[in-house]
């Protein structure tokens, strides 16, 4: 399917909980003019502790790099797990992939989000809770597996984030960074929550991820669609 186009985020590869047979199942599906990974594609922070990697990881990348090749423009926004890129950015490769910290498109400023995110910026807070989400995941799977259904990550998931958005006003501050560069609307991900509301005249759109959501924000003739891939 043809789309203008395609934002996805918090991909985590390299985490046991990325979900990237799902989102190769999405990669397959369209074709568009412009792919926008919205930060936090590898999970660099549990890379750098232990090694995993499986076949799938590597066909995402591959078919992400095949877009690029048949003329899709790919952006890759840096997020907090995978900042070791920041120290090369902006970087280009060829005319069709490029990777940047922040970028602005049709008047939507378009960040990962964790430089507005208080807890991010204590670095040993972020990595403990980073781990623990995942061995939270590990868990929920095992007892899905055994038939219960009520999810220990994604209470684990909502009490912290609620808690960061209580101290940082994250969509709040995501709103006053667009207001502040002239944008009308701002696209993020970060908070692992998928959204689309205004917030003070501000447009704002936040992926969701590919842990538990599943979700992405699709571009066609003008209109922004949250969706979210079964």
């Amino acid at each position: 399917m043809k789309v203008q186009a395609l934002f996805i985020s918090d991909i985590h590869l390299g985490s046991k909980g990325s979900n990237a047979d799902k989102l190769l199942e999405l990669l397959k599906h369209y074709q568009p003019e412009h792919l926008f990974i919205v930060g936090d594609f590898i999970d660099g922070w549990l890379l750098k502790k232990r090694h995993y990697w499986t076949q799938d990881y590597t066909n995402i990348i591959r078919k992400i790099l095949s877009y690029s090749k048949k003329g899709t423009k790919v952006t890759y926004i840096t997020g907090n797990h995978d900042e070791f890129l920041r120290e090369y950015t902006p970087t280009t490769f060829g005319q069709n992939l490029e990777i940047v910290d922040e970028y602005v498109w049709k008047d939507y400023y378009i960040t990962h989000g964790d430089l507005y995110d208080g807890v991010i910026t204590m670095k040993w807070l972020a990595h403990l809770g980073s781990a623990g989400y995942e061995l939270a995941i590990t868990i929920d799977r095992f007892m899905k597996r055994l038939g219960y259904r009520k999810s220990i990550s994604k209470w684990a998931k909502d009490s912290v984030k609620n808690a960061v958005k209580f101290i940082t006003s994250f969509e709040q501050q995501l709103a006053f960074q667009s207001k502040k560069r002239n944008c009308k609307g701002v696209i993020c991900g970060h908070i692992h929550k998928p959204e689309d509301k205004v917030i003070e005249g501000i447009h704002y759109l936040n992926c969701g991820d590919w842990i538990e959501n599943n979700s992405y924000i699709i571009y066609n003739k003008g209109k922004f669609k949250l969706k979210t891939w079964d």
